[in-house]
């Protein structure tokens, strides 16, 4: 018999996202998959082993290993504010967390909106919340980070960052969803009354369209629970 070298996570923070999405694809495209195959999914995309290998497991080896890979996924993922990773030239990087939401552009809210949408977009969602720390305006307690000016420039690094900070940084922000939504709409609808450009038409668009973004706001809460329910 060979030797098989199982290597388990200790937590989520040994998990990269983009093994994460993998998974998540699998579940979307396999919606009538039984546990079996699920289980066997779990170990070759976060224990990186093979189907052969996986079959030669002893049953009790594989269902220790399956129920503690599921039993990190109930543990809580708090909010990770800033964390270290290697950028695309190969330098270490201090991304931090959006510092301030109540004042996060329109931009900011409709793109993480759309990117919450599905796991495949995590890491586009990601890339808004999290940006490069500048060097010259931080300490200990605060810091800034760089104006949104889209997600083409770290999105892709987002993808090998641990999934307990990118989980952490999904709940947190669809829990302060509604009540972000309703500040954000309260404050945008205002103005827009107060636009003299606009017809009384175009006003009503705007605001029938801000109050679709909210309602989708509350439908990505409940997504995404759904999602971690599955897993």
């Amino acid at each position: 018999m060979t030797n098989i070298k199982l290597q388990l996570p200790k937590t989520l923070r040994n998990i990269k996202l983009r093994d994460f999405q993998k998974y998540s694809n699998i579940i979307e495209s396999n919606p009538d998959a039984d546990r079996d195959f699920l289980e066997i999914k779990i170990m070759e995309i976060f224990c990186g082993l093979k189907y052969k290998d996986i079959s030669s497991l002893p049953v009790g080896i594989f269902d220790d290993a399956t129920s503690w890979m599921m039993s990190m996924f109930e543990n809580k993922t708090p909010l990770v504010n800033r964390f270290n990773m290697i950028g695309s030239d190969g330098v270490e990087v201090e991304f931090g967390f959006i510092p301030n939401l109540d004042k996060i552009t329109m931009g900011e809210y409709i793109d993480l909106n759309n990117y919450f949408g599905s796991d495949t977009d995590l890491h586009k969602a990601m890339a808004v919340l999290y940006r490069p720390i500048h060097p010259s305006y931080k300490d200990k307690d605060s810091y800034r980070i760089g104006s949104y000016e889209g997600t083409s420039t770290h999105s892709d690094i987002m993808k090998d960052m641990p999934l307990d900070i990118a989980l952490g940084a999904r709940v947190f922000f669809l829990r302060l969803g509604t009540k972000l939504s309703s500040l954000t709409m309260s404050y945008l609808q205002s103005q827009i009354q107060e636009e003299t450009i606009l017809s009384e038409e175009e006003k009503k668009d705007l605001i029938a369209n801000m109050n679709g973004i909210k309602n989708y706001t509350l439908l990505q809460a409940e997504k995404h629970l759904e999602s971690m329910r599955l897993l």
